[in-house]
């Protein structure tokens, strides 16, 4: 049983199918804001079922002593006070339950006993590349069709939508439009952040395993899950993630304990590379403009972060203590916009939108609470982490704000 629920859980965190109540204060300028909304999803179901058989059955039996702690007491009555100030209290309580739901997990994980621990590890060894393989060929469907593939996609929680749909990311290649990849997930961004993390640590956790093995099938297996996760992250369209992908394929590749320039073969890889690029800026600049090759992008998307960092200074310095209420940043930002102009998303950078929400205090707290488990992390080791969730995550804001990415942060903080 407990194999089974741990399997359920995991199978099911790139889905989002879920039931949505839809309150008063899901609304703002008499809009409905799909962020304000309280979200039943399949995987809470499958992860209360989880936890409950680990607290009360498992190794982690319940300790009333526990929770009387004063740290605890003292996170609690910020809790308190955060959502008395929020304007939208039911949405402030809701965001304050999903950030409680990460944290259990993220605790059970890590202090699971070492069977337990290596027995998960085992079950993603298959889950991540189920995942990866799916998402990215669920996506070259979407581009090829040039919309959502409907069916029984939609019980995964794929959302319904066509190139001419308002708000569809797009990209455009040789001067043809396309669809970026959504998968199941919200966003095009969202799901290249998801894949490249979750393909980040898959290969740290079986890339000694897979160069020691003999058999050319699992050889094979690796290949196939490496260049679906290079097709799903490429058809995602997302430029930040393109750019840290690319570093740390180019990374991966340099010779350690040596001098680069004593090492043939990687110098063999350097002329390669540097011909591949030289041959493709000729093409283009022979027969195409750049912008014709590839763009396509929202060519205010960079002016609309901006925009929305602003508003977020601004609210952080009116509520610079307690914050506007933990997921009630959509809420205020109507007040903190100005020039006719309004883009309803939490603010792009994962830092400003806490600050904003939780505001210094809240932060403190974090850091206070996170610390001792975080200097047990070997950092030296988990660089890449930093750097995948440190700088998406200063771009966006799916780390904190969508399910399924901040599942798989949970998850893999846990583990690490």
């Amino acid at each position: 049983m407990e194999r089974f629920l741990t399997i359920l859980w995991l199978l099911l965190i790139p889905t989002q199918l879920g039931r949505h109540f839809w309150l008063d204060e899901s609304s703002v300028m008499g809009v409905r804001i799909d962020f304000l909304s309280i979200i039943l999803y399949a995987t809470d179901i499958a992860w209360f079922l989880w936890i409950l058989n680990k607290l009360w059955v498992g190794s982690y039996r319940f300790r009333v002593k526990e929770l009387f702690c004063f740290q605890n007491f003292i996170l609690l009555l910020f809790v308190v006070i955060n959502v008395i100030f929020a304007q939208a209290r039911w949405v402030a309580l809701y965001r304050w339950f999903r950030l409680w739901q990460w944290w259990v997990t993220w605790q059970v994980l890590r202090k699971g006993k070492s069977e337990e621990r290596k027995e998960i590890k085992r079950e993603l060894g298959w889950i991540v590349p189920l995942w990866i393989i799916f998402e990215s060929f669920l996506g070259l469907a979407q581009v090829i069709k040039g919309g959502s593939i409907n069916g029984i996609f939609w019980w995964i929680g794929e959302r319904k939508f066509t190139y001419g749909g308002i708000g569809i990311a797009q990209i455009r290649f040789f001067d043809e439009g396309w669809i970026r990849a959504y998968g199941s997930f919200s966003h095009p961004n969202s799901l290249a952040g998801f894949l490249l993390l979750a393909w980040w640590y898959w290969r740290k956790e079986t890339r000694n395993w897979i160069q020691e093995t003999r058999s050319k099938t699992w050889k094979i297996f690796y290949w196939v899950v490496n260049w679906s996760a290079i097709l799903g992250i490429v058809l995602s369209g997302s430029r930040v993630v393109w750019v840290l992908t690319l570093l740390m394929l180019i990374v991966e590749q340099l010779p350690l304990g040596k001098s680069f320039w004593k090492d043939r073969k990687f110098i063999g890889k350097i002329f390669l590379f540097s011909g591949v690029i030289m041959l493709l800026l000729g093409l283009i600049s022979i027969n195409y403009r750049i912008k014709d090759f590839l763009g396509g992008w929202d060519i205010q998307s960079l002016q609309k972060r901006e925009k929305l960092a602003l508003s977020a200074l601004k609210i952080i310095k009116d509520t610079p203590l307690f914050g506007v209420g933990m997921g009630n940043f959509l809420v205020k930002l109507p007040s903190y916009q100005s020039g006719g102009f309004y883009w309803m998303q939490p603010v792009h950078n994962i830092f400003l939108l806490l600050w904003s929400e939780v505001g210094i205090l809240g932060m403190i707290l974090f850091l206070v609470f996170v610390s001792e488990s975080f200097l047990k992390i070997k950092w030296r080791k988990m660089y890449w982490f930093l750097l995948i969730v440190g700088v998406s995550g200063m771009m966006d804001h799916y780390w904190v704000t969508l399910p399924q990415n901040s599942w798989l942060l949970a998850i893999i903080l846990g583990l690490i």
